[in-house]
């Protein structure tokens, strides 16, 4: 079975109501960590585009967004150990799709 690494983080307003959760799934391959954010209680939603992508509440936005990056780093980080365990070179973790062409150091 193979091993993946779940991160989660949870983005809460000064209240402590939930605004997003943001999730990356690692797989030690050399891909660059895409973070997931997923809807809260839906509080911060002010309205929708014309091609039904959430208007979020600014502060929510600013929020969230700190938290991406906050989450990035440490996925970015879990993800180059994560590689070398599996023999892959973690320098591949840093650019978008370069996995695709490299192969695993054997």
């Amino acid at each position: 079975m193979e091993k993946i690494i779940l991160l989660r983080d949870y983005v809460k307003d000064n209240d402590g109501a939930l605004i997003a959760t943001l999730e990356t799934y690692l797989r030690g391959d050399g891909a660059t960590p895409m973070i997931q954010a997923m809807g809260g209680s839906g509080s911060n939603i002010i309205g929708y585009k014309d091609n039904g992508e959430a208007i979020i509440d600014e502060r929510a936005d600013t929020a969230i967004e700190a938290a991406k990056t906050k989450l990035m780093a440490e996925a970015i980080k879990e993800q180059k150990k994560f590689c070398i365990e599996k023999g892959v070179d973690p320098d591949l973790v840093n650019i978008i799709n370069a996995e695709r062409g490299a192969k695993k150091n054997e």
